[in-house]
């Protein structure tokens, strides 16, 4: 589960690379080791879900996002928009290539990602909110689930 907010970025939702302090061996004496500052990629909550979906096949997941329109939605998503259309079998019809993200769901940085058939993702929004970034009318079937997105002016609720 995670909420979307307007400082929420595709960094926050994907991963992002972060300083870490990992054991070395030391420089002058290979048999000592030493701490150094290195930079790893750090999953978010989309690669996450989608390495725990991969891993438990028979497994049914679900990646809730809350508050979708509050954040700059078509930014904090970029490529990954791409992965939401489905083949009648629930995979994506189409792959996306991040090295970063292919490297911690299949240990293979070269592979295509896609999103597997047992991961759905449901989004919610508050159409009544007025500082929310404007969003466009979405229909997106995608396999047995149907995200509807609305903006105020569409909305069929009261």
């Amino acid at each position: 589960r995670v909420v979307f907010h307007p400082d929420y970025t595709y960094s926050d939702f994907v991963g992002q690379l972060m300083p870490v302090l990992k054991e070395v061996p030391n420089a002058q004496e290979e048999e000592k080791k030493e701490e150094k500052l290195q930079y790893e990629f750090v999953p978010g909550p989309f690669t996450k879900i989608i390495k725990t979906a991969y891993a438990e096949p028979e497994q049914k997941c679900l990646l809730i996002i809350e508050e979708l329109n509050r954040g700059n939605a078509p930014a904090i998503f970029g490529e990954i928009f791409q992965l939401l259309d489905r083949k009648d079998d629930g995979e994506s019809k189409y792959g996306i290539y991040n090295a970063d993200i292919a490297e911690k769901v299949y240990g293979d940085k070269n592979k295509s990602i896609k999103l597997p058939p047992n991961l759905t993702i449901v989004a919610t929004m508050n159409t009544s909110d007025q500082n929310v970034f404007t969003m466009d009318t979405i229909k997106k079937d995608i396999g047995t689930t149907v995200i509807l997105l609305f903006n105020d002016t569409d909305s069929p609720f009261p």
